[in-house]
């Protein structure tokens, strides 16, 4: 990151008495882990944070929920922004990722500070006084703040490395996707010096799900296709089928991954339809070292009016979920230079 850009979000964060600190809707372990290490930092320098957070937190994180002393309240920040001194964003630069506090960022003339490693973003300063800490090279949003809060010699407790660390393993895939590098290990061997046991963490991440998340993937892969003579799996989810796994939405995280340990599948597809009607889609890619070509999955979910990485991405369409399904599959098969 550049220096000049973390020493003025380091002045505007210390002139702060009160902020809010928001992320993205669906909050996975490197929003979640990014706000409670932040929360715990400021809190520990004697000022307030109240972190926000838009909708119900998969079992797995809730150890990060309680890490911060919130519980989840969905629908929206609960305060006007009239009682904070700024606004800190962690983990995205996109306003449909915003939605629940589009309007009070775009109504509220508060500085704000983002933290955010997207490729895909939005200028979410409107008009406000505004420093960005972005890195699209950084492997995760915890990557960055942990090297912003070492920066400025702030103090990272026990409770803020295992955020931290955690926000790191859940963003890399417990550090086996692409953008590991020698930067994301340091990092790790850092936080893991701070007292982070690595064999609790992975059990908290990987290893506490509930048992209607095994229902729920055994549904989901019961819908699997294989296309392009394999090299393209497409999985999708229904209401109906949450109720009878009896699982919440934060049951699905992670499982477009599952067709990615066959050898053959090159990108992997997830439609899962939402209480509304429309459907998210969430898209993975292997790297085309393993895969033998490269397919930017970013750029198919640009097409829909989403985002994200080149290996990992989303975005949300309007239903039906069976017409989403072959318009979603057609586009990521032209995407594979391949034909339905």
């Amino acid at each position: 990151m550049d220096r000049e850009a973390i020493r003025q979000a380091t002045q505007m964060l210390a002139d702060w008495r009160r902020t809010l600190i928001l992320s993205h809707v669906r909050p996975d372990g490197d929003a979640l882990g990014a706000m409670a290490a932040l929360t715990r930092a400021i809190r520990a320098d004697g000022r307030q944070a109240v972190p926000r957070i838009f909708d119900a937190v998969p079992h797995r994180y809730r150890f990060l929920v309680e890490s911060m002393g919130l519980e989840s309240r969905p629908g929206g920040p609960a305060e006007p922004a009239g009682g904070f001194d700024g606004l800190l964003i962690v983990d995205t630069c996109s306003w449909a990722q915003l939605e629940p506090a589009a309007e009070l960022l775009r109504s509220s003339g508060l500085p704000r500070i983002v933290v955010d490693h997207h490729a895909t973003r939005d200028d979410v300063s409107c008009g406000a006084p505004c420093c960005a800490l972005i890195d699209p090279a950084a492997s995760s949003a915890c990557l960055l703040v942990f090297e912003w809060l070492t920066a400025c010699s702030a103090r990272i407790d026990p409770g803020g490395a295992e955020a931290l660390l955690a926000g790191m393993a859940s963003d890399t895939g417990w550090f086996r996707y692409p953008g590991v590098d020698a930067r994301t290990l340091s990092a790790a061997a850092r936080l893991l010096d701070l007292g982070v046991r690595p064999d609790v963490l992975h059990a908290r991440l990987y290893a506490s799900f509930r048992a209607a998340r095994l229902r729920l993937t055994a549904l989901a892969l019961s819908t699997l296709e294989l296309q392009a003579g394999g090299r393209l799996a497409v999985m999708s989810l229904t209401q109906e089928m949450f109720r009878q796994a009896g699982a919440e939405p934060g049951d699905s995280e992670d499982l477009v991954n599952e067709p990615l340990s066959a050898g053959g599948v090159v990108a992997s597809v997830m439609l899962v339809e939402q209480p509304d009607g429309r459907v998210r889609v969430n898209f993975r890619s292997k790297s085309p070292e393993v895969a033998g070509c490269d397919i930017d999955v970013a750029a198919v979910a640009r097409g829909f009016g989403g985002g994200g990485h080149r290996r990992a991405a989303g975005a949300t369409l309007d239903g039906p979920l069976d017409s989403a399904r072959k318009i979603v599959a057609a586009a990521t098969l032209a995407a594979m230079g391949q034909h339905a």
